[in-house]
């Protein structure tokens, strides 16, 4: 039998999205510390004045993209002084707030949900301007001899869940159609033993957590993506607010255009930007290289599909915005799609740089 499952092998998790991640410094600064605020376009050694991004949790290889653009100094070639990376974490103010404060010039947020709670509930004024993932992570994990593989074989079995997903939980049992009083819920915490020693049938988890890490320890594991089965949040979202991208549209289109520049080197070459994670953004964490290595992986199915293929890494078609939408209207976020996305600035980087989507690899079997 495989062995036990150690705590600390289990990713930590952020509002909605798991990346393997570590305990952070409060600020990391590309080109040292700065106390200063760079949210807006403050002096700088770029024309573009150095930029702050608010990352939605840990250093991790989630940012692997953005790792890249810093590193490979493609901020600067686009005119940038220094760039600071904010870390998000557990008991960080949500990325829409540092946003649209101006702590963040420009934000990643796990998922549409944060912003569109944000923009309904606490006027934030920001709106989603691409989807790194196609496809969110969340996930129903179980062992391979008692598999789950569809909605239906939910029914009358036993699934760990933690409280922080309860509302993703029922939120996706609602859009699948199944009825919560037919699945028998047990509260767990994040360990996923339970799961191993046949204590729950299933565990709620994120397609770049706890499979992994059980398969590694021996185990082998169906993954079921809810995204597949009627919940279908896209992921790992970059915003930035109303009145950058009314006014700042130069300053921002570049920023995201070496986004996408990064995140295309690293689902070209994964381990560009797990050697990033392990020996400069994350390299106290202890991490475990494999680990790492099989998260990036896994994260380019999410990220690089047959519609990002086509049209370009961060954009969403219109048939997944509206889904998107849908979605966030059965959990009580109900919103028009002018007021949660502006994309137009993905197609003005394309338009002037079509080798980004020229450059991508082929898609990964998922």
């Amino acid at each position: 039998m495989p062995p036990p499952v150690d705590r600390r092998t289990v990713l930590r998790r952020g509002a909605g999205l798991a990346v393997l991640g570590a305990a952070a410094p409060t600020l990391l600064a590309a080109c040292g510390d700065d106390d200063s605020d760079t949210g807006s376009a403050p002096a700088g050694g770029g024309g573009l004045g150095d930029i702050s991004v608010r990352l939605s949790y840990t250093p991790g290889v989630a940012f692997a993209g953005t790792y890249i653009a810093v590193s490979d100094k493609l901020y600067e070639q686009a005119g940038f002084g220094e760039v600071t990376l904010i870390p998000g974490g557990p008991s960080a103010t949500p990325s829409p707030t540092d946003v649209g404060t101006g702590k963040a010039f420009l934000g990643v947020a796990s998922t549409p949900d944060q912003v569109a709670a944000a923009r309904l509930n606490n006027g934030a004024k920001v709106k989603i301007v691409g989807a790194l993932y196609q496809k969110n992570s969340y996930a129903v994990t179980s062992l391979a001899d008692a598999p789950i593989t569809t909605p239906a074989d939910l029914v009358g079995r036993r699934i760990g869940v933690q409280a922080v997903n309860t509302t993703v939980w029922e939120a996706f049992l609602t859009s699948a159609g199944i009825d919560p009083g037919d699945v028998n819920v047990v509260p767990v915490q994040f360990d996923p033993t339970p799961l191993t020693t046949g204590e729950v049938d299933g565990w709620f988890s994120y397609a770049t957590n706890e499979p992994i890490a059980l398969a590694l320890k021996g185990f082998e594991v169906e993954t079921m993506l809810l995204a597949d089965h009627g919940y279908p949040l896209v992921a790992q979202v970059y915003l930035a607010r109303d009145d950058t991208i009314s006014d700042e549209r130069d300053r921002l289109r570049a920023a995201l255009k070496a986004e996408i520049a990064g995140w295309v080197t690293q689902v070209t070459n994964p381990a560009r930007g797990v050697d990033l994670t392990l020996n400069t953004y994350a390299r106290d964490a202890g991490l475990d290289p494999e680990l790492v290595t099989k998260v990036a992986e896994v994260q380019n199915t999410l990220i690089l599909t047959s519609d990002t293929k086509e049209s370009g890494l961060l954009t969403i078609s219109d048939e997944l915005i509206e889904t998107n939408l849908a979605t966030l209207a059965a959990g009580g976020s109900k919103i028009e799609a002018a007021d949660l996305f502006d994309l137009s600035l993905l197609d003005e980087i394309y338009r002037e740089s079509p080798e980004l989507i020229s450059d991508l690899p082929a898609v990964p079997a998922s």
